[in-house]
């Protein structure tokens, strides 16, 4: 028997305590393709020796070890048993209509089996991965256009706008989503799963940052945060022109429409925060200018627009002084070297302060 396809490799990072967020929700995306994704995700999770074969790296996806899964049964122990003729008479009858039930259920289970080879064997991921110091842009099969900001990605089906239009990201994304009443999109974003009716928007879910934003420009857009435990918390629905901040790892989600929230007060990740956030009458330009290569900031400290400028330039900022991360600034960054980039915010700035750069590390301290 052929092994139908199953994403080992989620399976080895789940089982070493090494799978992401992002990794987690395409995890549970395979499971629901069919329900015997889920019986066998199950199987794999409860039976001690297999977990142990895949932790260890021994799985060899072999036709052996395939039917260890698939036909998990106990071999009868020997026993001697002194029956009578009329139980005989009896268990005969029930044998035979036990046979007759168990070739309808192997029947079943192997056409269902082989349905779900089929189907699976041809299904896989496209992968578009977008470097430090560069922005990608890709076209979907339904003519969905994507822009990647700078260290961002983004995982698609091979089957994908056949039944359902659904795609993974992580780092910043644009998307204009061709329309499509019967597909809603779907982007799964770390911990919150976006429903798109065909509209322009842009989400910022980097694994290392606290928040999760998604702005809407133009069109209709609901974003759910999706639990750790597969629940799903409440469903909120933006208006063009406005952001929802998400602040992950809480319990509880509370809508707070209209709440201003700062951008400074966001990155401290205060408990006094709500969960979700939602900003209204925002600077759409400034959200996805980055996409035509335009580099904006307004009001932002210098720890802020030194994560940034790493991802923009491909370089690394090192505070020799802490007290520079709290200087702000605003302004744009068009074709400028990272040189010049530098070079100009000195010079902008109200505080004075000295930068050198070493390669690709840049060292700020005060004079």
């Amino acid at each position: 028997m052929m092994a139908p396809y199953i994403p080992w490799d989620l399976f080895t990072k789940k089982l070493r305590n090494g799978i992401s967020e992002t990794e987690e929700l395409e995890l549970d995306f395979w499971r629901s393709k069919l329900e015997f994704n889920d019986l066998l995700y199950e199987e794999i999770m409860n039976d001690a020796r297999f977990k142990a074969l895949i932790i260890n790296g021994k799985w060899e996806n072999s036709n052996r070890q395939w039917q260890y899964i698939l036909s998990k049964i106990e071999k009868p122990v020997n026993r001697s048993y002194t029956i009578s003729k009329s139980k005989i008479r009896y268990l005969s009858a029930a044998a035979a209509a036990v046979i007759i039930l168990l070739s309808v259920a192997l029947t079943y289970f192997y056409s269902g089996f082989n349905k779900f080879k089929n189907e699976q064997l041809s299904v896989g991921y496209t992968s578009v991965y977008s470097p430090r110091g560069q922005r990608t842009s890709v076209i979907l099969p339904d003519s969905t256009k994507v822009w990647l900001n700078s260290e961002s990605s983004l995982r698609y089906p091979t089957d994908y706008n056949r039944q359902k239009r659904e795609v993974i990201t992580e780092g910043e994304a644009f998307f204009e989503v061709t329309k499509n009443p019967d597909k809603p999109f779907y982007v799964l974003a770390n911990e919150i799963k976006i429903k798109v009716y065909g509209t322009s928007f842009n989400v910022k879910a980097f694994p290392e940052e606290k928040t999760i934003e998604t702005t809407l420009i133009e069109g209709k857009l609901s974003i759910t945060p999706v639990k750790s435990n597969n629940g799903k918390g409440e469903e909120i629905f933006l208006k063009p022109n406005e952001k929802c901040i998400f602040v992950r790892e809480s319990g509880k989600i509370n809508r707070a429409s209209g709440k201003e929230l700062s951008q400074e007060a966001v990155s401290k990740n205060t408990s006094s925060l709500p969960e979700v956030t939602i900003k209204k009458n925002i600077n759409t330009e400034e959200e996805s200018r980055w996409k035509d290569g335009k580099l904006l900031f307004e009001d932002e400290t210098f720890g802020e627009l030194a994560i940034r400028l790493e991802r923009w330039y491909d370089v690394k900022v090192h505070f020799v002084d802490e007290k520079i991360r709290n200087y702000k600034f605003t302004g744009s960054f068009d074709k400028e070297t990272i040189n010049q980039a530098m070079e100009a915010l000195k010079l902008s700035s109200q505080k004075s302060y000295e930068y050198e750069i070493v390669f690709r590390d840049i060292y700020l301290k005060t004079k």
